[in-house]
């Protein structure tokens, strides 16, 4: 990202929290869904789903192709690594959603590529589903706190991560939109 597209990012972050321990999270896929694990073979079909799905929040438009190609470095810097799980959400027609999860990043936060869904599946609680599973899975981990960051204004932050008990705190730093620390495993 260029030290311009920094500078008019700052400031308009969000970040959300959720306490794991107290949080009624969902364990079982809509009845015409499933969800899994993805192989690292997948990881430019996971790359497409997340493209698509910030592609259809206006939010993001500007910033697709930084976006596009942050999201490819971290999806092949992660999807390998044990404390990391790539979730997908599939339907007859293929996959519709998609969540990366972490123990622990160097952005200060558990979502990965937060919660990204087609834009022919939004609008149908799959997204809620997802974010939940997603808290889920990192409770079955061991955490007891989960963090994301997103802009603020954005579909996400209006609509999906205020669930499940989600604490919002406005005009934060996301240290994603700097450089990886040299220090970080």
């Amino acid at each position: 990202m260029t030290q311009s597209h920094q500078q008019t990012l700052s400031g308009s972050w969000a970040r959300f929290s959720w306490d794991l321990a107290r949080a009624s999270l969902p364990t079982f896929p809509p009845a015409d869904s499933t969800v899994s694990r993805a192989s690292p073979e997948s990881a430019e079909v996971i790359l497409e789903v997340v493209t698509e799905a910030y592609g259809s929040d206006p939010v993001w438009k500007e910033m697709l192709p930084a976006i596009r190609e942050r999201m490819r470095s971290r999806i092949a810097e992660t999807i390998s690594d044990e404390c990391c799980e790539y979730l997908l959400l599939t339907k007859a027609s293929g996959i519709v959603g998609v969540s990366g999860i972490a123990e622990a990043h160097w952005t200060g936060q558990n979502l990965l590529t937060g919660i990204c869904i087609r834009p022919a599946f939004q609008q149908q609680r799959l997204g809620t589903f997802l974010l939940g599973y997603s808290l889920y899975r990192l409770r079955s981990r061991g955490l007891i706190r989960a963090t994301v960051y997103t802009e603020q204004g954005s579909l996400a932050d209006r609509k999906i991560y205020p669930l499940f008990g989600g604490v919002r705190e406005a005009n934060v730093e996301y240290p994603g939109a700097g450089q990886r620390p040299s220090n970080w495993r």
